[in-house]
């Protein structure tokens, strides 16, 4: 199978789409990136995340720059410059080969899909008629996940070696790319063998930005993760806390919810360089996780209340908005217990939270049953 150059010189990318139409603009992107031009350079990469792959969404011309994008990484010229595009190339790999997990169908669902026969419809030049028949768009989004999976072993290799990468982002990009791989079906990554590999780089390690990514590597491995609950740095302790394996494991819910009790505010700042598992405010996910594990509001109204007061009114969506829904299960605006109580006066000591020409706070707030007014919510307070 032809990768790197020889693979963009022989593609036929007027008969390949992107989200934005036949991909005829991409190779002109793809060779952009071996030049130290840092304007061409960052036009490109935007060309991957908006076109090539679209809010997470594969196309057809996915998996095809994959494998130019795969031989490209054996080039030096991807380090040079003001700003190395190896990093975020292996980031743009590992959501081609996680495309199958994200898309929540089977193999059997997705090959089903896929029979449709697109080929008239390419050859009439008409997208427009691919989108507006569902049998059409919904093979053009089959064939393409299934073309990633069928890419996913050839780009093992490569990104595997990125783990001895002299750059410590690089390997942490590396790191998650691994542990989507060995997810994905058919790579050929021995998950055992991974396993014990990025356990290893972890103790080795005295970077604990790449530990962190290590960790949350591992936790998505399902890795041996307890002992790390005890580890010196904060920051450690709550990457290993998060692992989906500890779900159950009382200890990493108490570090999850102690972490917010009494460190809310500085959780974020325990990752100056963000593992790139998370590439949103750390924090949000650790709500998130909290919200998973503990069914019962009372016993995370502390945290809660935390949060509120040192969330922000654009975090509504991961923080506070969930937080309240949680507390008001019923979904129907009653006060019935001391925790809720609490957390809705910390959110009615928050002002800044409060805009009525905000509507993603509404939503939350109609599924907890109550208003989206201060003032409303202070006499709920008041009275509860």
């Amino acid at each position: 199978m032809l990768i790197g150059i020889p693979a963009l010189d022989a593609t036929d990318w007027s008969r390949l789409a992107h989200a934005y139409g036949r991909a005829t603009d991409t190779p002109e992107h793809l060779r952009a990136l071996l030049t130290e031009d840092a304007r061409a350079r960052g036009a490109a990469m935007q060309h991957l995340w908006s076109a090539i792959i679209h809010q997470g969404t594969v196309f057809p011309a996915t998996a095809p720059v994959a494998l130019v994008v795969l031989g490209l990484l054996d080039d030096a010229r991807l380090d040079a410059g003001e700003e190395p595009v190896r990093a975020e190339l292996l980031l743009f790999l590992t959501r081609v080969v996680d495309a199958f997990e994200r898309s929540g169908a089977t193999m059997e669902e997705l090959e089903s899909m896929a029979r449709f026969d697109l080929g008239p419809l390419l050859d009439a030049d008409d997208d427009d008629a691919i989108f507006e028949d569902e049998d059409a768009s919904n093979a053009l989004y089959a064939q393409s996940v299934l073309a990633c999976v069928r890419v996913a072993p050839f780009l093992t290799r490569s990104l595997l070696a990125n783990l001895d990468h002299a750059d410590a982002r690089v390997r942490m990009q590396a790191a998650m790319a691994a542990s989507a791989l060995a997810a994905s079906p058919a790579s050929g990554v021995r998950q055992d063998e991974l396993v014990e590999r990025l356990t290893e780089m972890a103790k080795r390690t005295g970077d604990v930005a790449e530990r962190c990514s290590l960790v949350l590597a591992l936790g998505a491995l399902n890795g041996p993760l307890e002992d790390l609950l005890s580890d010196a740095e904060p920051s450690v302790r709550l990457c290993a806390a998060m692992a989906p394996s500890l779900a159950r494991n009382e200890a990493a819910t108490r570090e999850l919810r102690t972490a917010l009790e009494q460190h809310a505010a500085h959780i974020n700042d325990w990752f100056p360089v963000k593992p790139p598992q998370l590439p949103m405010q750390p924090r949000f996910t650790v709500v998130q996780r909290l919200l998973e594990r503990v069914p019962d509001f009372d016993r995370i109204v502390d945290a809660a209340v935390a949060v509120a007061r040192t969330t922000k009114k654009s975090w509504v969506d991961f923080e506070w908005g969930p937080l309240l829904v949680h507390a008001f299960p019923s979904g129907d605006g009653v006060v019935r217990t001391e925790a809720q109580r609490r957390f809705l006066a910390a959110l009615v000591d928050a002002s800044h939270l409060w805009d009525p020409r905000f509507g993603n706070a509404g939503g939350h707030f109609r599924k907890a049953g109550l208003p989206y007014e201060r003032e409303a919510c202070a006499r709920l307070v008041r009275t509860a």
